[in-house]
Formats: C-alpha cells, sequence, structure tokens
C-alpha cells in the first residue's frame, strides 16, 4: 500500500507541475506567411523592451515557419517595397482548460511562461506590401 501511495503522490506532483498546453501543443507553432507580391523576405524580430535588437531571415515568402508562440511580430520585406511589420495576434491555447480544469495554477504559470498558453490565431497571414515611390 505504501508503493502505491508512493506512486500516486508522485502521479500527482507530475501532473500538478507540468503545463497541459505544453504537452499537448507545444511553445512554438507553424505560422504561413505570404505575400503580394511574393517572394519577399520573412524576418523574426528579437526584441528587448519593445526595440527591436536584431532580426533573422526565416525565409522567403509564401513559407511555412515555425515560431515559439512568444514571438509578437515578423517583418516582411522586399526590395522596392516598403517594409510591413506584421504584428501576431493571439488567443488563449484551449489546452489551458485541461489546466483550470485537471491541474494545479503552478502548471498554468508554466504554460504562461513558456508562451504555450497562447496560439496565434489566425495561423497565416497575408502581406500586402505596397511599392516605394520616388
Amino acid at each position: 500500500m505504501k508503493r502505491f501511495t508512493q506512486a500516486l503522490a508522485a502521479a500527482a506532483i507530475t501532473l500538478a507541475l507540468s503545463g497541459c498546453a505544453s504537452i499537448q501543443s507545444g511553445t512554438s507553432q507553424n505560422v504561413k506567411v505570404s505575400s503580394n507580391p511574393a517572394g519577399a523576405t520573412v524576418y523574426v524580430a528579437l526584441k528587448k523592451d519593445g526595440v527591436v535588437t536584431n532580426k533573422v531571415a526565416v525565409g522567403v515568402t509564401p513559407l511555412t515557419v515555425t515560431l515559439s508562440r512568444k514571438h509578437g511580430s515578423v517583418f516582411v520585406e522586399k526590395e522596392g517595397y516598403t517594409p510591413v511589420e506584421v504584428s501576431l495576434t493571439t488567443r488563449m491555447n484551449p489546452w489551458m482548460w485541461g489546466n483550470i480544469l485537471l491541474t494545479s495554477p503552478l502548471s498554468t504559470s508554466i504554460d504562461t511562461s513558456t508562451g504555450a498558453s497562447r496560439e496565434y490565431d489566425p495561423g497565416e497571414y497575408m502581406v500586402d506590401l505596397q511599392a516605394v515611390t520616388k
């Protein structure tokens, strides 16, 4: 009986410390980015205090890129066109209900800190680039 109680306690602790959304849907998500015209470079921006500190090129439109759920925006740029910052909108990840209903508040905070508590919605973005006029 003691071993059963210990195993049950270990399972309860594991469940309480795990993030349901982190486990079920991960901390990243595939996002599709397209542009008009196609062939624009997509950059993931690294920000500190809201200021872009670095941009990393991840591909050329149209593309599907795997992004951390903590990213707030991407940049789409093409020579001869005005660069566009795309704010990625999110909603609560439905797996958070598993945390709320089945586990402890601690697991909810784990998902919040990893970004798994949110998901990009929509998961597809179309950017109309405007030609630079001289």
